[in-house]
């Protein structure tokens, strides 16, 4: 299935974002734009096509499903430290594209360091959280003192699978419990690293309870697949990625 309603409003999609459907909002994380160049500067050199994977997928989001508001929770650039002159360029090309088709909202994350530098060119705010539909949506990277259901990014959840000749095939997925949301990476190039129990990343998952949250996988080909819940994931031949 290419989608899933975790209820009447909230429904995640295999392109990697969350859908209010109520109040016409989509939800994406973790763009890492310019991530390609920040590898170049260390003398690694990929194909640059994450922009353009991504630039597809947002086109499909919009045209599929009509949001009126896109929120980028977080991460939209890589570079901590200054704005690369390709990075720029890929960021405005995506605020752009975006800006021009919906209403968009920009939340900070940890990378975005200097996001609001290109973001007043554009005339757009940087956010510290939002809110809409009951849940406040923040990066995660700081723990949120707020009541009610919170959407992060940050950790960039994936489950990782074997099969029996032992290959590895690694999928984004959804941490969906009662309360809290974990946004996949919207990024290709956002890899998971092995936290299946605590101490997490994110302050915000250190404080709540996830045994119960379900894992939903996202595969562009299968669409959402439903691996049961965190604590359940410890008794089967798959661990959750969580970066």
């Amino acid at each position: 299935m290419d989608s899933l309603r975790l209820t009447g409003n909230l429904e995640i999609l295999k392109e990697k974002a969350l859908l209010l459907r109520d109040e016409g909002v989509a939800v994406i994380s973790d763009l890492h734009l310019g991530y390609e160049g920040v590898l170049q500067l260390e003398g690694i050199a990929i194909p640059r096509r994450q922009k353009a994977i991504m630039l597809e997928s947002l086109s499909h989001i919009i045209d599929e499903y009509a949001p009126e508001t896109i929120v980028v929770n977080g991460d939209f650039k890589h570079n901590f430290s200054r704005n690369l002159d390709e990075e720029w360029l890929e960021v405005k090309e995506v605020l752009r594209f975006l800006k021009d088709r919906t209403r968009l909202i920009v939340v900070r994350g940890n990378h975005d360091n200097y996001l609001a530098t290109i973001l007043h060119d554009m005339d757009i705010p940087l956010r510290r959280s939002y809110r809409a539909g009951g849940y406040t949506f923040a990066h995660g990277h700081w723990d949120i003192k707020t009541k009610g259901a919170v959407v992060i990014g940050h950790e960039h959840p994936a489950l990782k699978l074997r099969d029996e000749v032992g290959a590895v095939v690694s999928l984004p997925a959804f941490v969906a419990g009662r309360d809290l949301i974990v946004l996949p990476a919207f990024s290709p190039l956002a890899l998971g690293a092995d936290v299946s129990s605590k101490p997490y990343l994110s302050p915000v998952l250190n404080s709540r309870d996830v045994g119960e949250a379900r894992v939903l996988a996202a595969d562009e080909k299968e669409g959402i697949l439903d691996f049961g819940t965190m604590a359940g994931l410890k008794n089967r031949d798959a661990a959750l990625l969580l970066k």
